[in-house]
């Protein structure tokens, strides 16, 4: 592969399971609903659902991911994140992804120190192609 090789792609959880949307914005109501009936402020129960949502905001926004054989940038609304891949030492593919891991072996802690790209089947082979180059050296 050439040095300029990169890959992107767009992750959108909402968008992809309506049955998973359905019991999310359940759950939401529901702590509007419980929230309301233990303060009897409507302010309050506002700021319990937007604080949940907020909380879940990988879940209702697209996720646009990319990465090179130098870093790894992942988007969300308005925030971009940018990592450089020399800071891991290995990758570890899973079923929802990626995983990129700061400790060359695995540890306890790993999940804490390292990052989770979140990708589909097909995302997965193109990105350990990409990370195999980088990590192989």
């Amino acid at each position: 592969m050439d040095e300029g090789v990169c890959y992107s792609w767009k992750v959108h959880p909402m968008a992809k399971s309506p049955a998973k949307t359905a019991l999310v914005l359940l759950v939401c109501a529901a702590c509007g609903i419980l929230s309301y009936e233990y303060t009897q402020s409507g302010f309050m129960s506002a700021v319990a659902v937007l604080l949940l949502a907020g909380s879940l905001i990988q879940f209702f926004a697209p996720t646009h991911y990319r990465v090179d054989r130098e870093k790894v940038e992942i988007k969300l609304l308005f925030k971009t994140r940018t990592e450089p891949l020399s800071k891991f030492k290995k990758f570890i593919l899973d079923d929802n992804g990626v995983f990129l891991s700061s400790e060359p072996d695995s540890k306890v802690l790993d999940q804490f120190r390292g990052l989770f790209l979140l990708a589909g089947p097909g995302d997965r082979e193109k990105i350990a192609e990409i990370l195999k180059g980088v990590f192989d050296k």
